[in-house]
């Protein structure tokens, strides 16, 4: 083989391999990337909007409607996002205290709890993606934060 065609199959093995890793890559600045990463693991991954105009991806962790929050965007533009949340909320009909969120959130390594205006508790995790994480640690991520959920719901109505 020529040292010329040698050179142009490495160049083109360097190119194909940098192709393989860049879409098993997924980042909060790709949100079409990530709801394909959702949607090619079987979950029902629906893009749209928060309230700012950020993307926002609708989907059920574990059988409860939550969303995937998008931060560190272009105020402007609103793309460019370098992380996260994954955001899921429990409607109780006796409200919570701080006290009990605060136990939840000790329970739950990367799990933070807050309480709306009713006392209900919502549990959110943050992800930064920055240029993009391997497309495995994000889908891990989000399973992670599935069986969390159902682990919290049994704590959260468990007294109702």
């Amino acid at each position: 083989m020529k040292y010329s065609t040698m050179l142009l199959a490495l160049a083109s093995l360097m190119a194909t391999s940098a192709q393989a890793q860049h879409t098993s890559m997924v980042s909060a600045g790709d949100p079409e990337g990530l709801v394909k990463a959702l949607d090619d693991a079987g979950y029902d991954p629906v893009l749209g909007t928060d309230q700012g105009g950020d993307p926002k991806i609708t989907m059920a962790f574990g059988g409860r409607e939550g969303v995937i929050l998008f931060y560190g965007c272009d105020k402007s533009a609103k793309d460019n996002c370098d992380a996260i949340q994954f955001n899921v909320g429990f409607d109780r009909a006796k409200p919570w205290t701080a006290e009990e969120a605060i136990k939840l959130s000790t329970q739950f390594r990367f799990a933070a709890t807050s309480l709306d205006d009713d006392g209900d508790p919502f549990i959110r995790w943050d992800v930064i993606t920055g240029d993009g994480i391997p497309r495995k640690v994000f889908l891990r991520s989000v399973l992670a934060f599935t069986n969390l959920v159902a682990d919290a719901e049994q704590i959260v109505f468990a007294d109702e």
